[in-house]
Order: structure tokens, then C-alpha cells, then sequence
């Protein structure tokens, strides 16, 4: 199937990379191995603020047409995101214990991060908290787009308040060449087919469920 081909293209750029990022490339000059979880904590937060901008838009898109199939990917790529957001923050914490000597600092591109996974996983709960249709799309749609400020505010963290959080390609942090920034970008590729895959699979098998449930309903019940 079409979206078979996403998986296999993904799992060969991410097989490619990881050779790149682990095997291939040189130390860094400033942190040596320890920069390599780079090559996993950049992309997973690729991804998640990837999956929260999917949901903004799916979100704007319900507001304005009313078609649940748009509710329905905001919340999917939602919650995508809390996982790889998860991912990101316990990638973070474990490079921030190798280079700083404590998984938690509140560093504001810690902090932040936090606060935006947090009130994603409130546009969860009150979704699951409404129990009429309408009013949970139109209620969660408004708190999407509020939630969404949460992302510019985690990432110009790191450019607008003082952070321990790394700087890629400066000379007083992580100095990339350009293999690495190459791997890197291979990276994100890889983690952006990946994720398009799982949100295709997940919206699958949310119709799927929806239609098991109609003939359910339609059988009287079970």
C-alpha cells in the first residue's frame, strides 16, 4: 500500500542517519560523543512541534468548515505530539545529565517545553472531558489555537532568555561541519515520513473504530 512505501522510505533514511550520526562522523570539538544524541533530540522535537502546528491547522480548519475529519487530525496529531514531546523531554534530561550533571535544571528551554507539553495534554483531557460532539470540537479547537502560543514560546527560549541549552554551529557551543549538519537534516527527513506514516495508520484506525462503533449502534448494541 501507498503508505507502506512512507514506512520503508523512513525506516531507510533513519537506518542511513544512524549510521551517519553514530558510526560515520567525527566527535564534536567541544562536547566529543556526547553531541550524538543530537541526532535523536532534535528530531523527535522536529516532530513534535511538526504534529502541534498539524493540529493547529486541522484545528482552524474545523472552526471554519465544521467537517469532523479536520477534529479528528487535530486531535490525533495531538497527541502524536505528547509522545514525541515526551521523547524530547527525556532525551533532554538525559544529555542535561551527561553535560550538566542534573537531568533537571529549569532551563528555560526545559521549562518551556514542559509547559508546552502540559497544555497539550490538558487539550486531551478536556476533549475526553465533553461528552457532545459539537461542543467538544468547537471547545477544543479554541483551546488548540490558545495552546498553540506555548510553541514560539519554547522555541525563541533558547534565542531570547539565558539558557544552558546548546546553540547548534556557534563557536562557544556545538560546532557542526557540515557532515553533521547534513546527518542532521537527514534526521529530521527521516522523523517527518515517520511521523506522516504513524498519523496516516492512526487515522485509520480511528475510522476504522468509528465504523465498528455505527454498526454497533446500528445492531442495538451488544
Amino acid at each position: 500500500m501507498k503508505r507502506d512505501i512512507l514506512l520503508y522510505i523512513g525506516a531507510a533514511l533513519s537506518v542511513v542517519a544512524s549510521y551517519a550520526a553514530y558510526v560515520w562522523i567525527p566527535p564534536e570539538a567541544t562536547m566529543g560523543d556526547l553531541y550524538r544524541i543530537v541526532y535523536l533530540h532534535v528530531p523527535v522535537a522536529w516532530a513534535c512541534y511538526l504534529a502541534f502546528a498539524l493540529s493547529l491547522v486541522a484545528s482552524i480548519a474545523f472552526l471554519t468548515k465544521r467537517k469532523h475529519a479536520y477534529d479528528r487530525v487535530a486531535e490525533v496529531s495531538a497527541i502524536l505530539g505528547l509522545v514525541y514531546g515526551a521523547i524530547a523531554l527525556v532525551s533532554g534530561s538525559i544529555w542535561a545529565k551527561a553535560a550538566w550533571g542534573s537531568y533537571w535544571n529549569w532551563d528555560p528551554r526545559e521549562t518551556t517545553t514542559l509547559i508546552l507539553w502540559i497544555a497539550y495534554a490538558g487539550y486531551i483531557s478536556i476533549r475526553h472531558s465533553i461528552g457532545e460532539v459539537e461542543k467538544r470540537g468547537v471547545i477544543g479547537a479554541v483551546y488548540n489555537i490558545l495552546a498553540f502560543f506555548t510553541i514560539p514560546l519554547s522555541y525563541l527560549s533558547i534565542i531570547m532568555l539565558p539558557t544552558l541549552h546548546p546553540k547548534i554551529a556557534t563557536p562557544t557551543e556545538i560546532f557542526m561541519t557540515d557532515p553533521m549538519i547534513a546527518t542532521l537534516f537527514l534526521s529530521l527527513i527521516a522523523a517527518s515520513i515517520i511521523f506522516v506514516y504513524l498519523l496516516i495508520i492512526a487515522l485509520n484506525v480511528w475510522s476504522l473504530e468509528n465504523r465498528v462503533n455505527a454498526l454497533i449502534y446500528e445492531k442495538g448494541g451488544i
